[in-house]
């Protein structure tokens, strides 16, 4: 089965946005990852220092060209700087390196890309987002939310077009009525991003946001970060201290959160097959042909 991540922040002990990956590492990961059965995907950036965003992004996108990599990884999903600080928000990213709505920021990631950036994600509450997700468009960008405490008016206000990796990103206690979740699911229009590796979002959760969505609005993600593929044990990056069970769950026990997943998205889906949730037919939907649609991209 064809599939294409939409998020993919690393694996086999590799982190996109480590501030000192290396070319080969960078080669060795993603030739790993596409021989795993991806087919295509979006190398991710977390929150990151700026500086790491103009070593790595410029450097990781000439690769990709003078290795004819162009068509597995056709652009770059930068989740966040422009996300909340708030604790639960903000989840395992580092509220220090989160920047307010800045266009002219965003205009340095774009170059430092040199336009290929595919996906963006924000939070919908923050001032002057409506205006910075215009510019973003402008530009060929999909805007996606997530990361956010925001109300509905907020996310129906934004000219947003999608939410990252929903139900996650957000604080352990919410409001029960009046969250981004209810919102994203009810939105008939928008298309949603969710984890289905089983342990960001529990199977009746899946079951209920494809009940909701339909098969026609629903991507599966898998949000793998550099544990995939790596044994159960601890793992610690800069930012933090991870523990990898071994049923593939990757948690900060001191944050409460998780960190990122352990599984790619060929395994995401087999969850989605085990667990009887969807066809054959409609997990290559989900997988493969909802994630160009969103983008605006043949298949």
């Amino acid at each position: 089965m064809k599939c294409f991540d939409l998020q993919v922040n690393g694996a086999f002990g590799t982190s996109f946005s480590d501030p000192s990956i290396t070319e080969d590492a960078f080669l060795r990961c993603v030739e790993k990852i596409l021989a795993k059965g991806v087919t295509r995907f979006l190398p991710t950036f977390p929150t990151s220092a700026m500086d790491t965003y103009r070593r790595n992004l410029p450097m990781l996108d000439k690769l990709i060209d003078s290795h004819g990599l162009r068509y597995a990884l056709p652009g770059f999903h930068i989740e966040v700087p422009f996300i909340s600080k708030l604790p639960g928000a903000v989840g395992a990213h580092n509220p220090a390196w989160v920047l307010p709505p800045d266009i002219k920021t965003l205009d340095e990631l774009i170059n430092l890309a040199n336009g290929h950036i595919s996906i963006l994600t924000v939070a919908a509450e923050l001032p002057g987002i409506k205006e910075f997700i215009s510019h973003a468009h402008t530009k060929g960008i999909c805007v996606s939310l997530g990361h956010e405490i925001a109300s509905e008016d907020d996310i129906n206000q934004s000219g947003a077009d999608t939410m990252t990796h929903l139900g996650n990103g957000l604080p352990n206690l919410i409001d029960r009525h009046r969250n981004p979740i209810w919102t994203g699911l009810s939105k008939d229009d928008m298309t949603i991003m969710a984890i289905t590796d089983g342990h960001h979002l529990p199977v009746n959760v899946l079951k209920c946001y494809l009940r909701c969505k339909g098969v026609d609005r629903f991507i599966a993600v898998s949000d793998a970060c550099f544990v995939a593929g790596l044994p159960p044990g601890r793992y610690d990056s800069s930012v933090n201290e991870g523990v990898l069970e071994p049923n593939g769950k990757f948690h900060n026990p001191t944050k409460k959160c998780l960190i990122g997943a352990s599984m790619l998205l060929p395994e995401c889906a087999a969850v989605l097959k085990r667990e009887n949730l969807l066809s054959d037919a409609d997990i290559e939907r989900v997988c493969w042909i909802n994630p160009h649609a969103l983008l605006h991209m043949p298949l």
